[in-house]
């Protein structure tokens, strides 16, 4: 990939999807490239081994399944913060490509690592503030919850890889309206809030 713009928001998008699911973007990148449909850069091209692919697909299973158990579920999205962080620096650093080692990693470290940790923890702090929901709802909740995790993860790989085929003015459109969209939604539940305390406070 030349275009270091594609490359950057391509990388943030499999960060931000491994924010919210650690495994799923690897498992994607790691069977694509068992599969020859990417080439990865030569100082990750372990990640598209038999190995590397074993290893992914019991650790997707296990992930899927422990988080549908709504109390070990949530700590496990506590516990998993340092592993987004080596997820997301290990999936920017694939779209940078191994031109530049030391503008590749620090980068990846910086931007996906950083992005993938922050994601990780909003996630975590949202699956806590929704506990009572899961609570009344006597487990429903907690499953749809899990499923939108999946699918939310699912597509940020998929628009980041749909970036790489369309060029850059077609990721950056993605991903302004994806922040576009993020920042309208943390200020309508920002003041949904502001609304309840006040009703309360009167």
């Amino acid at each position: 990939m030349n275009e270091p713009i594609v490359a950057v928001i391509v990388g943030v998008l499999l960060a931000l999807s491994a924010g919210v699911r650690v495994t799923l973007p690897l498992l994607a990148v790691s069977l694509l490239a068992h599969e020859h449909e990417i080439t990865l850069p030569q100082n990750v091209a372990w990640l598209g081994s038999d190995g590397s692919l074993i290893l992914l697909c019991v650790a997707f299973v296990m992930e899927t399944v422990i988080h549908f158990v709504p109390a070990v579920g949530t700590h496990l999205k506590a516990l998993q913060t340092p592993l987004s962080f080596v997820g997301g620096t290990l999936l920017m650093a694939i779209p940078l490509g191994d031109h530049n080692p030391m503008y590749q990693w620090a980068l990846a470290a910086t931007v996906g690592g950083g992005v993938a940790s922050l994601t990780n923890l909003g996630v975590t702090g949202a699956r806590v503030a929704a506990a009572p929901a899961n609570v009344a709802s006597v487990g429903v909740f907690g499953i749809i919850w899990n499923c939108v995790e999946m699918v939310v993860s699912f597509l940020l790989a998929v628009i980041g890889g749909l970036c790489v085929y369309f060029g850059w003015i077609v990721a950056a459109f993605i991903f302004l309206s994806l922040m576009t969209l993020a920042l309208v939604v943390g200020v309508r539940v920002f003041a949904r809030r502001e609304r309840r305390a006040e009703s309360v406070a009167s």
